[in-house]
């Protein structure tokens, strides 16, 4: 793995090509859309709720992780989601939640919440936001 000399090298690389022109993307659905274009069959992102040897991973491809954003990106703009309101989400890290991430933050302003706050703490922060949508799971057991 290559480790940076120091800020010295990263000015030096900036001047022979300006980051503005070495990422063609200028938003991170741009960027999504452009990396599926370049390897669409490759794992994108995986999720294992168990970490045994033999738990199976739930793994999305570059292509599905694209169409599975653009779906959400979709959704919330259907729900009224424009680029200056707030997608809130609460909930465990899984590939949902870089879905809706990305999705969100494609169609507006994304607001991830700590499911372990307590419920003062994520009421306010939805109050703050001003959330026009919360994304979270069904009810379940013990929670």
């Amino acid at each position: 793995m290559a480790v940076s000399a120091g800020m010295q090298e990263v000015l030096d690389i900036e001047k022979e090509m300006p980051l503005a022109k070495a990422m063609k993307a200028k938003t991170p659905y741009q960027l999504l859309q452009k990396t599926q274009a370049s390897h669409p069959d490759r794992n994108a992102v995986s999720f294992q709720l168990k970490s045994g040897p033999k738990d199976k991973a739930e793994s999305l491809t570059w292509s599905e992780l694209n169409k599975k954003v653009t779906q959400a990106a979709n959704l919330f703009r259907s729900l009224g989601i424009t680029e200056t309101d707030t997608v809130a989400y609460l909930l465990p890290t899984t590939n949902e939640t870089v879905i809706t991430l990305m999705g969100g933050m494609t169609a507006g302003i994304v607001s991830p919440i700590n499911p372990l706050l307590d419920n003062e703490h994520i009421a306010a922060i939805l109050r703050e936001t001003d959330a026009k949508v919360l994304v979270t799971l069904k009810e379940f057991p013990k929670t």
